[in-house]
């Protein structure tokens, strides 16, 4: 008696894209891809080797279109992937981390009216960067402060505290590198997005959700937007 077996294979889930060399904006700018020129692709595997399908491809157990090699896509032959006929990036994966920087504020005013400070930022998880060091680093994009007041403050009190602040904001780094352990840490203390981190956490985060951009730099220009519209 024979037994068929059926070999199940796991959910496509796209994880980078093909950007074809003409898949940008039709607004003469050239500056940002329009998603619906772009080929979701899936990498199974890591950043040393891994093997880059197509839906097709990978329900049909076909063969990979690309391959991972120590960080950079290749053609399975090895050759570089020719910058003219286009390119494979990972997709972004965009989390905003909240940290506590009460302390490095001197300003009386803010400190006497508030009661907690958070610097917030947002980092594509899937983007790690080696300066001077074996371990990796997030690139931080800061977007801004929110805070905690104390109550009982009037408005006028409350329109100072917030120029103060947003001098404060104009200030910063608008991007700063941070130690992948240390952030992968604060990332294990959820925050909700619109609230501040727990009052025993001095940091928290959440993975940004409903960012629809296929490359880093527009997805964080959409999470800027999006941050100037909501506060998140």
């Amino acid at each position: 008696m024979a037994i068929m077996t059926a070999i199940e294979t796991a959910a496509f889930m796209p994880n980078c894209v093909f950007l074809p060399a003409a898949a940008v904006w039709k607004d003469g700018r050239g500056e940002h891809v329009d998603r619906d020129d772009a080929t979701l692709l899936m990498l199974n595997g890591d950043n040393n080797y891994g093997e880059v399908f197509t839906k097709e491809a990978w329900a049909r157990h076909g063969q990979p279109s690309y391959l991972r090699r120590y960080g950079q896509f290749v053609h399975p032959d090895d050759c570089h992937i020719d910058p003219d006929f286009g390119r494979v990036e990972l997709l972004p994966d965009l989390h905003v981390v909240k940290i506590d920087e009460r302390d490095y504020w001197i300003d009386p005013v803010v400190l006497e009216r508030t009661t907690r400070l958070f610097g917030v930022y947002v980092f594509d998880r899937r983007q790690q960067i080696h300066i001077c060091s074996f371990s990796a680093s997030y690139e931080l994009h800061f977007l801004g402060l929110q805070w905690e007041e104390i109550e009982g403050l009037s408005d006028e009190q409350r329109d100072e505290l917030a120029e103060r602040i947003g001098e404060g904001d104009r200030q910063s780094d608008p991007i700063t590198y941070w130690d992948k352990w240390d952030v992968d840490s604060m990332m294990r203390s959820n925050c909700r997005e619109g609230w501040l981190p727990a009052v025993s956490s001095h940091a928290g985060g959440f993975a940004l959700s409903g960012i629809v951009s296929v490359t880093t730099e527009d997805a964080l220009e959409e999470a800027r937007e999006s941050y100037q519209a909501s506060e998140f």
